[in-house]
């Protein structure tokens, strides 16, 4: 009975030659190499923040693709009724795989860029009851804060140590 299906490859084909392993393989070698860069260039508390993003978005990235290969593959070998309902689920899986991709994206723009200091006035402080500890500054934007000790009061003048795409305070000191 012959299969069909997008991601079937001919028996002959090795498991490392396969297009979909490729793509991990890929994957994997930037995520190693972001980690890398990393490593390199920052120091301990920058490099844990990075360090978790990274691994956590890439670990998503990989667990999402081979949920994603398996409804595919699966698609062939349904009847029509349950080849709509994989066909949905496939198409569900490739946009929650879109969330780790745009978050990976940022945490690669702060490496770029790196952390940035700003004084700020925070307006705004949510209770951690109420999800996270995440403060809004006069100018709209939110951060959340990466750490326990970072105290943050409302109204206050602080001067920050940010990742600016990943929205997060890595340390506040207060101003005059």
């Amino acid at each position: 009975m012959k299969e069909s299906g997008a991601l079937v490859s001919p028996p002959t084909r090795t498991w490392y030659q396969k297009k979909r392993n490729i793509l991990r393989i890929v994957l994997l070698m930037l995520c190693l190499g972001e980690l890398v860069a990393v490593g390199v260039k920052y120091d301990d508390h920058v490099r844990q923040f990075l360090w978790i993003g990274i691994a956590g978005y890439c670990t998503a990235l990989l667990f999402f693709s081979y949920i994603f290969t398996y409804v595919v593959l699966r698609y062939g070998k349904r009847q029509s009724v349950t080849r709509r309902a994989d066909l949905l689920l496939a198409i569900f899986i490739f946009f929650l795989s879109l969330f780790p991709l745009i978050m990976l994206g940022r945490v690669t723009a702060d490496i770029v860029q790196g952390p940035v200091v700003k004084t700020v006035h925070v307006v705004e402080i949510w209770d951690p009851r109420r999800g996270g500890d995440r403060v809004r500054i006069e100018d709209g934007k939110e951060y959340e804060l990466g750490n326990r000790r970072i105290v943050i009061e409302s109204g206050g003048k602080y001067r920050i140590q940010a990742l600016e795409y990943s929205g997060m305070i890595l340390a506040a000191e207060e101003q005059n």
